[in-house]
C-alpha cells in the first residue's frame, strides 16, 4: 500500500492511498476460501460447492466487502503513522475498483490545526472589583426581607402593592380570540415593576369575585413573543387579594436567618458576601478579556466538523427545555444563531489546553478532593462513597478538568503561583 499525505487546509487531512491489485486478489481469495468452506447451498456438502458458483452468486458483495475492509484498514493505519486526529468522520473521494488493476481512493478527513499560541505570559489584565456601598447592602438586606414576606387574603377593594389571583375569562389580541393564554399560577402584584400601566390602573378599586374588562397595549419586547407589541382585550375574574407583610427586623427574624446578634451583624454579613460575589464577577470579567485578548492575537482556524458538533450539542440542550407540543428547535436558524458563539467556545477551550500543557498546569489531589468534599457536603453523602461513586461513572475527570480551566484562567490573570501537583 502507498499512501500520501496533504494538508490543502489547515483543518483537512487528504490521504490519497494506492493498493496493488495483488493485494486487493489476495484478500478476495482469502475471503472466498473462507465462505467455501463454511456455506451450505442445496445440493451440496458443506465446504463442496464450487468456487465459480460462489463466484458468480456471492463475488460481487465480496469484493464490495473487501475493498470497504481495506479503505476503512489503510484510513486507520496511515492516521496511526502520521499522527493524524480525526474530528470528523471520513469521506471517501475518486474511488477507482476496476478488476485487475490498483484500488485507488482518497480520504479527507477534519482534524484540529496545530496551533501555537504566544503573548499570553504578560497580558497585563488585572480583576478590577468594584467596592460594595451601603447602597447595596441596603438592597440586598431588603430583598431578604421580601424573601420572608407573608401573603394574607384581604376582604376589600385592590390597592397598589396588593397582590391577586386572576382567571382570564375571554382573551382577544389584535381581534382574534386567544384561548392558549393559560392563567397566572401566581399572584401578581398590582403596581409592581413588571406590572402593565393599563392593568394595575384597571383593577384598581375592584374586589374580589368581579369581573373587569380591560384593554392592554404590550410593549414590544414583552416576554411573551406572540403578544408582544399587540393590544389585546381581556375580560378577567379577579379570584382573590392578598396583602403583603413584610417581616419585623427583631430577634427572632435574625436568629431565622442564622443566628445573627442583631441588624450590624446581619449586614457585616451581607457586605462579606457581595464583596465575594463581586470578586468572583471581576476574576470572570478580566479572565474573558485575557481569553478574548488571546484569540485575537492568535489567529487560527476552527474545523467546520467541531461546529457542527457545537451546535448539535446546543441542539439536545434546548430540546431538554421543550415544552411539550410546541415545535422543536431549528437545526438550521440554532447554527446561524451560535455559529460565532461556536468558534469562540472552541478556541477558548483550545487556548486553555494549549497553555496549560505548556505551563504544566494541573489539579493536585488536595483540590479535587477539596470539591467532592463540597459536593458530598451539598448533597449529604458520605465522602469515599461518593469519591468511588464519581471515579466509576467520569465525574472525576471533569472535575479535573473542571479545577485545570480554572487555574489556567488565574494564570493569565497572574493569579496562579505555579505549584508541584499530582
Amino acid at each position: 500500500m502507498k499512501a500520501t499525505v496533504s494538508e490543502p487546509q489547515t483543518w483537512k487531512k487528504v490521504i490519497d492511498v494506492e493498493i496493488p491489485s495483488e493485494e486487493v486478489q489476495a484478500e478476495f481469495s482469502e475471503k472466498l476460501k473462507k465462505i467455501r468452506r463454511d456455506i451450505k447451498l442445496p445440493g451440496f456438502r458443506q465446504g463442496k460447492v464450487p468456487e465459480t458458483m460462489i463466484r458468480q452468486r456471492f463475488g460481487e458483495s465480496i469484493r464490495a466487502e473487501i475493498i470497504d475492509k481495506m479503505i476503512q484498514d489503510s484510513f486507520r493505519k496511515t492516521c496511526e503513522d502520521n499522527k493524524i486526529l480525526p474530528v470528523s468522520s471520513p469521506k471517501v473521494t475518486d474511488l477507482k475498483a476496476d478488476e485487475g488493476a490498483p484500488l485507488t481512493f482518497s480520504v479527507e478527513t477534519e482534524i484540529d490545526p496545530v496551533i501555537d499560541i504566544t503573548g499570553y505570559q504578560n497580558l497585563k489584565v488585572k480583576v478590577s472589583p468594584k467596592k460594595i456601598k451601603d447602597n447595596d447592602v441596603d438592597a440586598a438586606l431588603q430583598n431578604v426581607i421580601e424573601r420572608f414576606a407573608t401573603y394574607t387574603d384581604v376582604e376589600r377593594a385592590v390597592k397598589k402593592g396588593d397582590y391577586i389571583k386572576l382567571e382570564y375569562l375571554k382573551v382577544v389580541v389584535d381581534g382574534e380570540e386567544r384561548t392558549d393564554i393559560k392563567n397566572p399560577n401566581y399572584p401578581v402584584e398590582v403596581g409592581g415593576d413588571n406590572s402593565l400601566k393599563e392593568f394595575h390602573k384597571g383593577v384598581i378599586g375592584h374586589s374580589a369575585g368581579e369581573t373587569v374588562d380591560l384593554t392592554i397595549k404590550f410593549p414590544k419586547d414583552y416576554s411573551e413573543s406572540s403578544i408582544a407589541g399587540k393590544s389585546g382585550d381581556f375580560s378577567i375574574k379577579i379570584v382573590s387579594v392578598q396583602e403583603k407583610k413584610l417581616p419585623e427586623m427583631n430577634e427572632e427574624f435574625f436568629k431565622k436567618l442564622g443566628d445573627f446578634a442583631d441588624e450590624t451583624a446581619l449586614r457585616e454579613k451581607i457586605h462579606a458576601d457581595l464583596e465575594n460575589e463581586e470578586l468572583k464577577r471581576a476574576k470572570e470579567e478580566a479572565q474573558n478579556k485575557a481569553i478574548d485578548m488571546l484569540i485575537k492575537s492568535n489567529d487560527f482556524e476552527v474545523p467546520p466538523a467541531r461546529i457542527e458538533q457545537f451546535v448539535d450539542y446546543v441542539m439536545q440542550e434546548t430540546a431538554k427545555y421543550n415544552h411539550p407540543g410546541t415545535e422543536p428547535p431549528n437545526r438550521e436558524e440554532l447554527a446561524l444563531q451560535y455559529h460565532d458563539i461556536a468558534i469562540n467556545s472552541i478556541k477558548r477551550r483550545r487556548i486553555i489546553d494549549f497553555i496549560a500543557d505548556k505551563e504544566q498546569i494541573k489539579p493536585n489531589q488536595a483540590e479535587v478532593d477539596a470539591e467532592i468534599t463540597r459536593i458530598a457536603q451539598m448533597y449529604q453523602q458520605d465522602f469515599e462513597t461518593l469519591k468511588q461513586a464519581l471515579r466509576k461513572n467520569g465525574t472525576t475527570l471533569r472535575i479535573r478538568d473542571e479545577i485545570r480551566e480554572k487555574k489556567t484562567l488565574d494564570y493569565l490573570i497572574g493569579e496562579y503561583v505555579a505549584e508541584k501537583s499530582a
